[in-house]
C-alpha cells in the first residue's frame, strides 16, 4: 500500500482504516490505527507495575487520543480530550513533558504538555501543517515536519523563546527526485537527526543529516522499498525502523529491522504476517515498543532489542504510534 504523502501527524499508516493528516488535511484511507478510551483505566493485556512509561495513539472514542501506559500495559490513562487529531507523541529529555502534533485548530501544529496531559501549550502556529516532532536530547530544541515552505521539510524550532526567539531552521530542502521529509528522528547525542526522504522514485529511504543545518546529509537504505519511520537506540550506534522490503516492492509486508548507524548489518527482527511498524526504543535499549496488526486489529507490543519474546500490550480499539519514556 501506498502511503499518503506528507504524513505531518506522523501516525505510520499500513493496513486499517485510519485518519491522517498531510497538506490536505485530515485524510481517511487504509492503513494502521491508534487506540483511546474516556475512562482512566481499563484491563491490560499484559499487566505488570512498571516504573517506564509508553505514550501512544489511540482511537477507542472515535478520533485519535494521546494516552499514556506502564511498559508492562498497566495504569493506562488518557491524557488529551478534544474533536482534533491527536498523535506523534514524544517526550523530553527529563520525562516532565510531551510534545505531539493536534489539529484541534483545523490545520495541525505541534503542542507540548506535561506528562500528566495537564498545561498545553501551542509551539507552532502556521497555516501549515507541522508533525512528526522530535525532542533534542538537551530539550532545547524539537524537530518536525511541515509544509510551510510548500512541500513537506524538516525543520527545527527553540522549545522556548528566550532572549534568542524561537529561532526556526529549515533543514531539508526539495530535491530534484522528491519533495517529502519527515518522521524525523534526533540522535542521542544531538549531533544527527535520522529521517526518512522520497528521493529513489517516490521510495522512502533513511537519511542522516547534521542537526544545526542539515548539511552533511547520508543515506542509509537502498532497497526499493517504504524504508520508514527511524528510531535510535540509547548509545546512538544504531537505528530502528519500518520497511516492506520483504516482498514485492512498494507491497510487501511491513517488519521492523535494525542496522548500524552508518547503514551496515541490517537485520529483520519481526517475522509475523501482521504488518509491524513505528518502534521506538526503550531507555536501557533492551526493548522494542512498536505496533502490529499480526494479531487482527492494531495493537501496540514490546520485544526484546533482537527481536525475540514479543508481548501484546493493548487489547481494545485500535492502538499504534508508541513512545518510550526517557526513564
Amino acid at each position: 500500500m501506498r502511503r499518503i504523502d506528507s504524513s505531518f501527524l506522523s501516525f505510520r499508516v499500513v493496513e486499517a482504516v485510519a485518519y491522517e493528516i498531510n497538506a490536505m488535511g485530515p485524510v481517511l484511507f487504509i492503513c494502521l490505527l491508534f487506540v483511546v478510551t474516556t475512562a482512566t483505566h481499563v484491563q491490560p493485556v499484559a499487566a505488570q507495575n512498571n516504573s517506564s512509561r509508553i505514550a501512544f495513539v489511540s482511537d477507542q472514542d472515535g478520533n485519535p487520543e494521546i494516552y499514556v501506559m506502564n511498559e508492562g500495559g498497566s495504569d493506562l490513562t488518557r491524557l488529551t480530550n478534544n474533536p482534533g487529531f491527536d498523535g506523534a507523541p514524544t517526550w523530553s529529555p527529563d520525562g516532565t513533558r510531551i510534545a505531539f502534533a493536534s489539529s484541534r485548530n483545523d490545520n495541525a501544529d505541534i503542542y507540548i504538555m506535561n506528562a500528566d496531559g495537564s498545561n498545553v501549550v501551542r509551539l507552532t502556529s502556521h497555516a501549515a501543517n507541522d508533525g512528526g516532532p522530535s525532542w533534542s536530547p538537551d530539550g532545547s530544541m524539537i524537530a518536525f515536519d511541515s509544509n510551510r515552505s510548500g512541500s513537506s521539510q524538516v525543520w527545527r524550532t527553540n522549545v522556548d523563546a528566550g532572549n534568542w526567539g524561537y529561532n526556526l531552521t529549515q533543514l531539508t530542502e526539495d530535491h530534484p527526485l522528491g519533495r517529502v521529509n519527515n518522521f524525523v528522528a534526533w540522535s542521542p547525542d544531538g549531533l544527527w537527526i535520522a529521517f526518512e526522504a522520497d528521493r529513489d522514485r517516490d521510495d522512502p529511504e533513511i537519511y542522516l543529516a547534521n542537526a544545526v543545518d542539515g548539511t552533511n546529509q547520508q543515506r542509509l537504505t537502498f532497497t526499493r522499498a517504504l524504508d520508514e519511520v527511524p528510531s535510535w537506540t540509547p548509545d546512538g550506534r544504531q537505528i530502528v525502523y519500518s520497511t516492506d522490503r520483504d516482498g514485492a516492492p512498494q507491497n510487501g509486508n511491513y517488519e521492523i529491522y535494525i542496522m548500524n548507524v552508518d547503514g551496515s548489518d541490517k537485520r529483520r527482527l519481526t517475522t509475523a504476517p501482521g504488518a509491524d511498524s513505528n518502534p521506538s526504543v526503550s531507555a536501557d535499549g533492551t526493548r522494542i515498543a512498536f505496533d502490529s496488526s499480526r494479531g487482527g486489529g492494531r495493537e501496540i507490543y514490546v520485544m526484546n532489542l533482537d527481536g525475540s519474546n514479543p508481548i501484546r500490550l493493548t487489547g481494545t480499539g485500535s492502538n499504534s504510534n508508541p513512545a518510550w519514556s526517557p526513564f
